[in-house]
């Protein structure tokens, strides 16, 4: 039998084979790539990541609210005729991390709207997990060209309404690298990386928020520094991996150049 091969769209299984070192190295290499230009793939890998441990005894608070009774009735449908279907450990974890995420979907929407987590706090959460994942490799080889990144700059105002321009992204001792589009469900983010000298990949996610402080307010996740603010209905956070005094200074720089951006 040949072996299962991985290709675009990544599913489930794909994501586990690589977690399990099981890709061939030009299969790793697409899907890496993959996953630097996509927030959702990225954060469907660390779901997975956090799901290798020992299911039984992580999940079995979530397998005892189990809806047994649907999965039996499906079961029960499937035809037996014909050769025993057999199940890899990557189809097997796929379906298992399906199921216990689809269950953990059902709960958070059942809670009440006041024990919903800030969806601002969640964005951020999302953004320095993904910026975690970069290197100064990451950056490195993207081509110093001022017309892809003035394109960059046109897709971000045609797709938020932001005006922004080149001068206002200038940082001392870090060069401007990459402005793109990211997607988390229904929210578009707005991602502008540059790689700084001393402590590599640094960017500014803008993302729409109705709500939030003016004044710069700062955090650590995921092992990065985060400075954030709110102003004319979008959230800005600056992430590194810079010291806090440092990315303080670079927000307030970048929040005072970004004042005139609609």
């Amino acid at each position: 039998m040949s072996r299962e091969t991985f290709t675009p769209p990544w599913r489930d299984e794909a994501i586990v084979a690589w977690l399990d070192g099981e890709m061939t190295p030009q299969e790793a290499g697409q899907f890496e790539q993959a996953m630097a230009q996509d927030a959702g793939l990225t954060r469907r890998v660390e779901q997975f990541r956090r799901s290798s441990f020992d299911f039984g005894q992580a999940f079995a608070p979530l397998l005892a609210q189990a809806p047994q009774a649907r999965m039996s009735e499906r079961l029960a449908a499937i035809p037996s005729s014909g050769p025993a279907r057999t199940y890899s450990r990557r189809a097997l974890i796929a379906a298992s991390v399906s199921f216990l995420l689809a269950g953990s979907a059902i709960g958070l929407l059942a809670r009440p709207e006041e024990e919903k987590e800030d969806e601002n706090q969640t964005i951020r959460d999302l953004e320095a997990r993904y910026m975690s994942l970069y290197s100064a490799e990451t950056l490195a080889d993207l081509p110093d060209d001022a017309a892809i990144l003035q394109k960059g700059l046109d897709r971000v105002r045609l797709d938020s309404g932001l005006q922004l321009h080149p001068q206002q992204l200038r940082l001392p001792g870090a060069e401007l690298k990459m402005v793109r589009i990211l997607r988390y469900e229904r929210t578009s983010i707005t991602q502008i990386a540059w790689l700084h000298a001393d402590y590599g990949p640094m960017a500014l996610c803008i993302s729409p928020a109705p709500h939030g402080p003016d004044a710069i307010a700062y955090e650590r996740r995921h092992g990065m520094e985060l400075a954030w603010w709110n102003r004319g209905g979008f959230q800005y956070v600056l992430i590194g991996r810079n010291p806090g005094s440092q990315l303080s200074a670079i927000a307030t720089t970048l929040q005072t150049a970004l004042k005139q951006t609609v």
